[in-house]
């Protein structure tokens, strides 16, 4: 994977599963990771998602994944999004998902884990939560009544 340097970030070039089921794209920011993921998180590319995202891990452990273009996600793309917050949190970081596509907010919200796993409703809010982990503030589970507005 080739990094090519743009401003404040560096963009490094999209990533493909052998299937061509799953693509992702790594953006190192100035205080976290912006991994943009595309495709279908299953039983055949959990494994080398959540592989790939930490492999790309800053000493910060701040992640933040874009779901809005996840088509599918099983029981074991959502064992990889567990094991990513697991991880993350392990190591004092934050993980945030931002912008989850309609399939990954039920399964995540059917679950319970959206109580638990920081849920974002924008890139720009995503950002912000990142940003006051940094500040010292204490994470916080998600948007705040995510539950709620569900039913």
């Amino acid at each position: 994977m080739d990094a090519v340097q743009d401003g404040n970030h560096t963009s490094l070039r999209l990533w493909r599963d052998p299937h061509d089921r799953l693509r992702i794209r790594v953006e190192n920011r100035d205080t976290c990771i912006l991994v943009r993921v595309e495709g279908e998180i299953d039983y055949l590319t959990a494994d080398a998602f959540r592989e790939h995202v930490l492999s790309h891990a800053s000493a910060a452990w701040r992640i933040i994944l874009d779901l809005q273009d996840v088509a599918f996600c099983d029981s074991s793309g959502l064992g990889a999004l567990v094991g990513l917050w697991k991880t993350v949190t392990a190591r004092r970081g934050r993980l945030v998902l931002s912008r989850p596509s309609p399939v990954c907010h039920r399964i995540l919200q059917r679950t319970g884990l959206d109580a638990h796993i920081m849920i974002s409703p924008t890139l720009r809010h995503a950002f912000a939560k990142v940003a006051d982990d940094q500040a010292g503030a204490p994470p916080s589970p998600l948007v705040p009544n995510a539950r709620q507005d569900a039913s």
